[in-house]
């Protein structure tokens, strides 16, 4: 019995290294990203390879995948990939020669690249195939990602300045997504982003009021968030984003990272109280008995969601999001006008607004 189960046992073992030793196909990557400037067209060398060399030459044949592994790529991941038109492969097969373990390349070639759209990402998947040794599941596709990054070049200028939104917090503040770009040119004792006061808003500091540091970041209202990690800086460039869901299930991000993660945050309900503007402003709270409370800079890139964005959405659209998104309810591009993108509400006031040409596109986390 013993030496039965041994055999049995040794017999398992060679199986398992005779199976290691097969030679399998696979893409060496499986995700890459190309950034696209000027170009036109944009030519990409595929190949693939196999685990070992086979003794003996192994066919292979690529294909560009369609509309249907993108959706189930974006559902997986949480992203918003469109699909990538206009790709061809100038040879569908190739041939990975016997000893060698890399195919002979082929052309993907990338077309009419001038049509994407500044900001949005594109997703081209290619899978390899063969009928000769057995596929690498999992790694039979590669996805290339492929952007044209945004070059935002102007901005408004902020200084004693304000844009107030025709609405009031109780439209659209069941669930709530702020965002902003943001480049300080110096601290006042409490300056305002957006939002409204004594409800729900964004500001950098609250030295006046004795509490908060006029460089801290903070969300307050009937609740406060305050990051107190480290105090943001004049002359560099910030995407500043809140997050606040109906159960009070609140985030705030700088630069794309979570830096609040799970907070809570009550929405006032009580629109009376403290001689507030309980209107929606940009830049500073007009009117307000208590202060304005500007903010002093650049700003770019404000928006105002009904929905709550994800931490995807938000890492990877700081410098620009599609108009017509899902929840979108104002849009300010702030590049050279006044305007919500979405071609919904629009400004009910706006105040002493400039705009400055930019010597450099903005850079989160960089300077002008």
């Amino acid at each position: 019995m013993t030496s039965l189960f041994m055999g049995c046992a040794l017999l398992a073992g060679c199986d398992h290294e005779a199976e290691l030793l097969v030679s399998k196909l696979y893409f060496e990557s499986v995700e890459s990203i190309i950034e696209i400037d000027e170009e036109a067209t944009y030519s990409i060398e595929l190949k693939s390879r196999l685990t070992t060399a086979a003794d003996l030459d192994v066919k292979v044949a690529f294909s560009i995948e369609g509309e249907d592994v993108v959706n189930a790529y974006n559902e997986k991941y949480g992203k918003e990939y469109k699909v990538l038109d206009n790709a061809v492969l100038l040879a569908d097969n190739s041939v990975i020669k016997a000893g060698n373990v890399y195919s002979e390349s082929v052309e993907l070639q990338l077309n009419e690249l001038q049509s994407l759209v500044e900001g949005d990402s594109y997703l081209l998947p290619v899978r390899v195939n063969t009928g000769d040794v057995p596929v690498i599941d999992g790694t039979d596709i590669t996805y290339y990602e492929v952007k044209k990054p945004v070059k935002i070049q102007k901005a408004a200028v902020f200084s004693n300045s304000f844009i107030k939104l025709g609405l009031t917090p109780l439209d659209v503040f069941t669930d709530v997504t702020y965002e902003a770009v943001v480049n300080i040119s110096r601290f006042g004792d409490n300056n305002t982003v957006m939002g409204c006061e004594g409800v729900m808003i964004m500001r950098i500091g609250d030295a006046g009021g004795g509490t908060v540091p006029k460089d801290i970041l903070q969300i307050a209202g009937k609740s406060e968030m305050t990051w107190t990690d480290n105090p943001l800086s004049t002359g560099v460039w910030y995407h500043l984003a809140f997050t606040c869901a109906a159960d009070g299930t609140a985030n705030l991000y700088v630069n794309g990272e979570n830096v609040i993660a799970n907070g809570s945050f009550t929405m006032s309900s009580d629109l009376t109280a403290g001689g507030a503007d309980f209107g929606f402003s940009i830049g500073m709270v007009p009117r307000f008995m208590w202060g304005t409370r500007p903010f002093y800079g650049l700003m770019s890139e404000v928006r105002v969601w009904n929905v709550v964005r994800s931490a995807n959405q938000i890492k990877e659209n700081m410098l620009s999001v599609d108009p017509n998104s899902n929840g979108l309810v104002a849009y300010y591009k702030l590049n050279g006008a006044v305007e919500n993108a979405t071609g919904g509400i629009a400004a009910a006031e706006v105040s002493n607004i400039s705009f400055r040409d930019l010597n450099t596109p903005v850079a989160i986390g960089g300077g002008l």
